[in-house]
């Protein structure tokens, strides 16, 4: 509780009483009441990361041609292997960022349809397929961090 301590001043003697937060039932949080701030500067770092590699150019990979993409994205839909496909499509000078998808499908013709990761389903034609990659499904499920 309080301790207290006899202190002289300018020859004068006086009684204090020293109290801690402890003696009015205070209850320290440590390192808790840093956390808000550790974490917006952790935030802002992401948001920061985040918008680097959005502004990242994607470069041009190996242009497949129409039998090398027909072979992969048979394989994929045969093995359920989740792919990246880049699409022969140029915006402000760059290619746009790879698709993560599975192929569930074909019309048999000049279409392939996809399941991106949101769930959403995607009709492509063939001929505007650049490239293709297989994914690690782990990756696929969000159990491994991207490089």
């Amino acid at each position: 509780m309080s301790r207290p301590q006899t202190m002289v001043y300018e020859g004068e003697e006086y009684e204090i009483e020293w109290f801690t937060p402890r003696d009015y039932n205070y209850k320290d949080r440590g390192m808790i009441k840093w956390m808000g701030m550790m974490l917006s500067d952790h935030s802002e770092a992401l948001i920061e990361l985040e918008k680097e590699e959005r502004e990242a150019e994607p470069h041009g990979k190996e242009k497949h041609t129409m039998e090398e993409v027909s072979k992969l994205l048979f394989k994929a839909y045969y093995t359920n292997q989740p792919v990246k496909i880049q699409a022969d499509f140029l915006k402000n000078g760059s290619y746009y960022k790879d698709v993560e998808c599975k192929v569930v499908g074909h019309n048999g013709e000049d279409k392939v349809y996809l399941k991106l990761k949101d769930g959403d389903l995607r009709a492509v034609g063939i001929k505007y397929i650049r490239n293709i990659e297989r994914m690690n499904n782990l990756e696929w499920y969000g159990k491994i961090g991207r490089q």
